[in-house]
């Protein structure tokens, strides 16, 4: 949202679908890919348009500083993916969802027709991504039969799953779009969805495929904005409750069409501190400085990740000599704060011994030592347990905790002075983005069509996911 303090900086999203492409994607978004269809790492998908890609494509319009983990669940030449090949994908995000701050997952698939609630193959993962407040977003489908169908897609159809329908975004939904009176938890807008590439070239997306991503946008933006001001993500419940008071209702339909603004506004209101005259979270600059260095072992110098409030801003891989390490984040103002510096590459090898030491952190220009009486360190994982007093030696591979003071982050012109100096000084670093410009590429505005659908089938698991075509001649694909 480009009015919103919440651009989804330092949170991943995970895309399962066909793969991304450089022509849709910065590479720099992608923070990890596999391919679970070819056995690989690399997510790509050699046809610039791809399904996957689009998808990516409209979740980044919103929320344009999110990091994208993309797991490829279908051949190149394939609009198709096994039961299995999405378990695998599903199974990785469970068991790294905190290793990559990863807040939401996008299943713009479609395969098979429930007119209730369903479990399958996939049933314990969503379970768990639910117990981590990984809220999962899944696209209805395109076969609603002029609106007489009652059915959504599988994945659709599971209680930890969001179900999304396509609305027209206008108060009205379209004929194609599926849903369920039981099933669908929230609708938005799959109509004429305009996105454009790195080259400045524009497609219209159709579908279902196109409203799942608007809702895993928001999902992200609520998360970042819930962690900051109540210092923990909302539950699929409590996302799904907050959405349908701030929705716009569908007139005859009893289905809420997604408002992701006033759904943010409605967050800030309940959980924070509002700007005057506004009705939006008051919020300030943090400038952190990292001073460390480290020794490497193997030719692997030390890593760490720098985190606020347990939420990722950034991380720096240090060398032998002392430096500084300069991260700005947005956070909520006259709070408290936890600036955690978390060690993460920890290891031994050919005799040598990887470590991380750093001497101090300054949060908006105060600096706390190591060994300040406000910093602690927590061994190990960061659960709040074997915490020990700061120290500047990181050997257990843990978390060195500041506990800065709330008067550090007054909503007052000292710490966006802080950041101007970072950005003066070129402490900072910043990511280049293309842009229509630079291409000098004129605008193309063109439907986006999927391949015909070919017969699919996975008796060993019973479920199989394709792209949904209701209408190829308009270029609407779920």
């Amino acid at each position: 949202m480009a009015n919103s303090t919440y651009t989804g900086r330092g949170e991943t999203v995970v895309v399962i679908d066909s793969g991304w492409s450089p022509t849709w994607e910065a590479a720099s978004r992608v923070v990890y890919q596999h391919d679970y269809a070819d056995n690989d790492a690399d997510a790509r998908n050699p046809n610039a348009d791809t399904h996957g890609a689009l998808v990516t494509s409209t979740i980044l319009s919103q929320a344009p500083d999110l990091g994208i983990i993309a797991l490829k669940v279908m051949p190149d030449s394939a609009t198709t993916a096994s039961g299995a090949a999405i378990e695998q994908a599903l199974q990785w995000v469970v068991a790294h969802a905190s290793d990559y701050n990863i807040v939401g997952v996008n299943l713009s698939l479609a395969g098979g027709s429930a007119s209730s609630e369903i479990t399958t193959i996939l049933s314990d993962e969503l379970a768990g991504l639910a117990a981590k407040r990984v809220l999962v977003s899944a696209a209805a489908g395109n076969a609603g039969q002029n609106g007489t169908a009652t059915d959504v897609s599988y994945f659709a159809a599971d209680h930890n799953t969001i179900c999304v329908s396509a609305s027209g975004g206008d108060g009205t939904m379209p004929g194609w779009a599926q849903r369920n009176p039981g099933i669908t938890d929230l609708c938005a807008d799959g109509t004429d969805i305009r996105l454009t590439d790195l080259a400045g070239r524009t497609l219209m997306g159709n579908g279902s495929s196109f409203a799942a991503p608007a809702v895993t946008a928001a999902v992200a933006l609520a998360q970042q904005e819930a962690v900051a001001l109540r210092g923990s993500a909302l539950t699929q419940d409590e996302f799904l409750s907050l959405a349908h008071q701030t929705g716009t209702p569908i007139a005859g339909t009893g289905y809420t069409d997604l408002n992701t603004q006033a759904l943010l506004t409605k967050i800030g209101q309940l959980y924070g501190t509002t700007a005057p005259g506004t009705g939006a979270p008051a919020t300030t600059s943090a400038a952190i400085l990292v001073n460390a260095k480290g020794t490497a072992a193997a030719g692997v110098n030390a890593h760490f990740t720098l985190l606020i409030d347990g939420h990722a801003v950034g991380g720096a891989t240090v060398g032998t000599a002392a430096k500084n390490y300069a991260f700005t984040a947005t956070v909520s103002a006259d709070s408290a704060h936890k600036v955690q510096v978390q060690y993460d590459n920890d290891g031994f090898a050919g005799g040598q011994d990887r470590n991380l030491l750093v001497n101090s952190v300054s949060v908006n220009g105060h600096s706390y030592a190591a060994t300040d009486a406000a910093v602690t360190y927590d061994k190990g994982a960061l659960d709040g347990r074997d915490v020990v007093k700061g120290q500047s030696g990181m050997w257990w591979s843990g978390t060195l905790v500041v506990a800065a003071d709330k008067s550090l982050f007054g909503a007052h012109p000292a710490a966006q002075a802080q950041v101007a100096e970072l950005q003066a000084s070129d402490l900072l670093g910043h990511a280049v983005s293309a842009n229509a410009a630079s291409h000098g590429t004129a605008d193309v505005t063109t439907a986006w069509m999927p391949e015909t659908l070919p017969a699919f089938e996975d008796a060993a698991h019973g479920l199989h996911a394709w792209y949904d075509a209701h209408d190829l001649a308009h270029g609407v694909a779920a």
